[in-house]
């Protein structure tokens, strides 16, 4: 018989235990299958009293999965990404409503003419979380090839904001009507 023992020991909520009453804690503790004592387990995966090696079942998985997502990849470059679009966003507005022009992007402008632009922004920021999705997928492929993606994404992103700079710059002041 093998000293590794599956112990039938439920990890989940082993941290809450600290704070139960002598009862509760006894009922969700099993026995260790050598010694018959209430299973404590050490740091080394032994049982506090005779040593033997127990084996924990594994955690069983979340019900609601995405609670169990892993952490986002690149956090810093989508704030960077969402800043640079979100000042896309605003230029637009100054370029649209206070320069009285019209929007170079076709599709954009379509959207605009056809539904508002409060439907040009969701279109946008849509993109935009179309975009983080990609890097997270190919940056679990491979993690240089996702954070030369995100790189990416945001120069381009800040090109439309740069030549926008420019054009207002060169415009010199607003109109005045």
């Amino acid at each position: 018989m093998s000293r590794v023992e599956a112990c039938g020991f439920d990890p989940v909520g082993f941290d809450v235990m600290v704070n139960m009453d002598e009862k509760d804690y006894r009922e969700k503790l099993r026995k260790c299958p050598y010694c018959s004592q209430f299973l404590r387990i050490n740091d080394d995966g032994r049982c506090h009293e005779c040593g033997t090696e127990v084996a924990i079942p594994r955690a069983r998985p979340h019900r609601l999965r995405f609670l169990s997502l892993p952490h986002m990849r690149y956090p810093n470059a989508y704030v960077w990404l969402v800043f640079v679009s979100a000042l896309d966003i605003f230029l637009t507005v100054i370029v649209l409503f206070v320069w009285r022009g019209y929007e170079v992007n076709p599709i954009v402008s379509a959207i605009i003419d056809h539904l508002g632009f409060h439907w040009a922004i969701v279109f946008k920021f849509s993109l935009i979380a179309l975009v983080i999705i990609i890097c997270e997928v190919v940056g679990r492929q491979s993690e240089r090839t996702g954070r030369k993606l995100a790189i990416a994404s945001i120069i381009v992103s800040a090109l439309p904001v740069a030549y926008t700079f420019v054009l207002l710059f060169r415009t010199g002041p607003a109109p005045v009507e």
